[in-house]
């Protein structure tokens, strides 16, 4: 399901839940309760679903705040136009991060994951070809994050880091658990950038200055999730004023992966008979070649 067709969804859902609340106090002869109660489950819906730091759906991952250290994230990639330039300006400056990468472009572009590992960066998950997960199975939510690894796996010989951020930070009540289940943790950022509406480099760069704090996570893109090969050059004309900015206030990026809290202990998936449930083209077993 697309992105206005998942929005549109779950504002039916909310809406369901408001109107069985005054079918409710219609049966029961009651003023409103109920459709306050519907309301209330209608809005909290909406909130879990979209607004990725509730805790509604259960938490993302904890970041630590710690002096002079804080994370640049970039997802939809990689990009064979953007992203090698990304990795290697910031690994020339002395900056790390992490890329949230698509399984299907991970599996078009291998090359470019070698480039990011060897630049000093790490590779997490973003889910298999960018679907929105607000109606997904968690049978669906298992089979993207497992070709994702299998992707990864086969570029680089070594699974990402078990960090997942769902695309456009939209979640199910049972994505969190779905989650865990592997392994993985929930990611989500701070603050809004939007460079993917290419608002213009001293927008983005304006909009970055205002989120660059010690724990921030920033949330960039260095490839275009659409499908459609979107351009994403003003992302990387910016980021060098925003690494001016950055080391300006003393501050210097870092893996996401080093600024959270323990990470979840990881399953056996061989045990849980994962790998098979998949029903995206098997790139190799996920667990090959060590984990």
């Amino acid at each position: 399901m697309g992105k206005f067709g998942t929005w549109f969804a779950c504002g039916l859902v909310a809406m369901a839940a408001i109107a069985a609340g005054v079918v409710l106090d219609r049966l029961s002869g009651w003023a409103f309760p109920f459709t306050l109660a519907g309301g209330l489950l209608g809005a909290l819906y909406l909130v879990g679903t979209f607004v990725v730091s509730a805790p509604i759906f259960g938490r993302v991952a904890r970041v630590r705040n710690e002096n002079g250290r804080f994370s640049l994230t970039f997802d939809d990639g990689p990009d064979p136009r953007h992203t090698p330039a990304i990795s290697r300006m910031l690994a020339e400056r002395g900056h790390r991060a992490t890329f949230f990468v698509l399984g299907k472009h991970a599996s078009e572009y291998p090359q470019v994951l070698g480039r990011i590992l060897a630049d000093g960066h790490e590779l997490a998950s973003h889910g298999f070809d960018h679907g929105l997960l607000a109606f997904s199975r968690p049978s669906r939510v298992r089979a993207q994050l497992l070709a994702t690894e299998q992707a990864v796996l086969a570029a680089t010989g070594s699974a990402p880091v078990r960090l997942f951020r769902p695309p456009h930070g939209v979640r199910s009540p049972w994505l969190g658990r779905t989650v865990a289940s592997l392994g993985y943790r929930l990611c989500g950022w701070t603050g809004a950038i939007f460079d993917t509406a290419k608002p213009g480099v001293p927008a983005i760069v304006e909009r970055a200055r205002r989120n660059l704090r010690p724990g921030s996570t920033l949330l960039l893109h260095d490839g275009d999730g659409s499908g459609r090969g979107d351009d994403r050059s003003q992302t990387v004309e910016a980021l060098p004023a925003i690494l001016d900015e950055a080391e300006r206030r003393g501050l210097r990026s870092v893996r996401l992966s080093s600024l959270l809290e323990p990470a979840l202990p990881v399953p056996d998936l061989e045990r849980l008979g994962l790998p098979g449930e998949t029903g995206f083209p098997r790139i190799g077993h996920p667990l090959q070649d060590g984990d």
